[in-house]
């Protein structure tokens, strides 16, 4: 038995997990953003809910807590280094609630844990090199070797959608760099993920949409979305490019809001499987088996580490 949490800046989802893998219970609550006592007593009602179901009798018979988050950790000292959550910055998250729930804690980031899981259970499964991405409100990743994360000496991996320079991409496409929230001026993260699609229909268009209305729009022969996705996966496909050329990975999974949408995910598959050094003849980037709930099921996981 295996409790989990996957943690964001709306929500807190808590699910506890049998030991092959199947959910046998799922809740939400709001995140308490106003102060970490909130935030810790959130945490600690959801798991003595759970025990009274769930747990055997005594310390030792506690179900370990895995927390997917959106942020880094120090690998040093375990405090978050960066969250949407502000409560916990700054603190040992792992070791803090573990001296609360009184039992193993492990805390990872949400696209380590997203590509934990489609590593071991979902589309990466049999594969040796898996490269997980997340297009949803920003652009994320995380890498998965034999099962296991490799880097993290920063706390921080797999942010491809970082550090890169898209200003050249942009310009040909008449379209202004935008600042990072990372500090960068010309970083993929905002226009490369759900948000950033949104973006740039607006910066070709001059009109806002969702990426649900998008999409709809280019599934239906839409010239204005047509044009919004051939420029978005030319941006992202770019990107991936250099990814698949430095990490050499069997698979890309893909989760966030994005991955539902198969017809794009083929899209930039059949783009960067044509412009990679090395060759792939199966599809490379695919939907991911978990890309609606990724990060709870790799929580679950990371007490397998």
């Amino acid at each position: 038995m295996k409790y989990a949490f996957d943690i964001g800046g709306t929500k807190i989802e808590f699910g506890v997990f049998d030991d092959h893998g199947t959910i046998l219970h799922r809740h939400k609550v709001a995140t308490p953003l106003e102060d970490r006592d909130s935030f810790i007593n959130a945490i600690r009602d959801l798991v003595l809910k759970a025990d009274q179901t769930f747990a055997g009798d005594g310390i030792a018979s506690l179900p370990p807590v895995g927390i997917s988050f959106a942020g880094g950790l120090d690998p040093e000292s375990g405090a978050v280094i960066s969250a949407n959550v502000p409560p916990i910055k700054g603190w040992p998250i792992g070791a803090g609630l573990s001296a609360v729930l009184h039992r193993p804690v492990r805390v990872e980031n949400d696209a380590d844990c997203f590509a934990l899981a489609e590593a071991r259970q979902g589309a990466g499964e049999n594969h040796r090199t898996v490269f997980a991405i997340i297009l949803g409100t920003g652009v994320g990743g995380g890498i998965v070797v034999d099962g296991h994360f490799i880097g993290g000496r920063s706390g921080i991996r797999g942010e491809w959608g970082h550090g890169n320079d898209i200003s050249g991409p942009l310009m040909r496409h008449g379209i202004k760099a935008r600042q990072c929230g990372c500090g960068g001026a010309s970083c993929l993260d905002p226009w490369g993920a759900a948000r950033g699609l949104e973006r740039l229909h607006t910066a070709l268009h001059d009109r806002d949409l969702s990426s649900q209305d998008i999409t709809r729009a280019w599934r239906a022969g839409n010239s204005d979305a047509l044009k919004t996705i051939d420029v978005f996966v030319d941006l992202v496909a770019g990107q991936l490019r250099l990814m698949v050329n430095v990490l050499d990975p069997d698979i890309i999974p893909v989760g966030g809001g994005l991955a539902a949408e198969q017809g794009l995910i083929a899209r930039l598959d059949a783009a960067v499987r044509a412009s990679v050094l090395g060759r792939y003849d199966h599809a490379l980037v695919v939907p991911g088996h978990f890309f609606a709930d990724g990060g709870l099921r790799g929580a679950a996981l990371l007490h397998d580490l």
